[in-house]
């Protein structure tokens, strides 16, 4: 099932309209009309508002490893999206703690403190596997996009 399907689905599950789930949320019902049809993509945080108009407690209970995230004619959205962070090795976040990737918990390297990646996506900045930047961005609002690998250099 695609992203938007589902979408559509948990909302009729719940005998919502788009204009209810819209106003639950704070945007237009235009904005949910182009997510239940797949022709835009909810970033990270606007699923978490979904989520929550939903009466879900948090992005764990989004069934991610069921669904196909697409946009429009079939086009693989170009953000990395909660999904695919698992497969990764480590995230740096905002807040300048870089955590350890486990599978879908998260390490942090100084102290220990572990936490699972669906809590830890919508704070990302940079992801890393093998030794490579593969996503960004650049302020906390922004979709985490995709980029050409870039080797770290070790630190002198």
């Amino acid at each position: 099932m695609d992203l938007g399907n589902w979408i559509k689905q948990e909302r009729e599950k719940r005998e919502l309209t788009q204009a209810h789930v819209s106003d639950g949320i704070g945007l237009s019902q235009g904005t949910i009309s182009l997510w239940e049809n797949n022709k835009s993509i909810p970033s990270i945080v606007d699923l978490y508002k979904i989520a929550a108009c939903f009466g879900m407690t948090s992005l764990q209970e989004i069934p991610f490893d069921k669904l196909e995230i697409q946009k429009g004619d079939g086009l693989k959205m170009e953000s990395l999206s909660l999904y695919e962070l698992p497969s990764c090795d480590s995230v740096k976040t905002f807040e300048g703690k870089t955590y350890e990737l486990k599978g879908f918990m998260g390490i942090e390297k100084s102290s220990g403190k572990v936490e699972y990646v669906s809590e830890l996506y919508y704070r990302t900045r940079t992801v890393v596997t093998n030794n490579q930047v593969v996503a960004k961005r650049k302020n906390e609002n922004d979709e985490l996009q995709k980029i050409r690998s870039k080797k770290l250099k070790a630190k002198s």
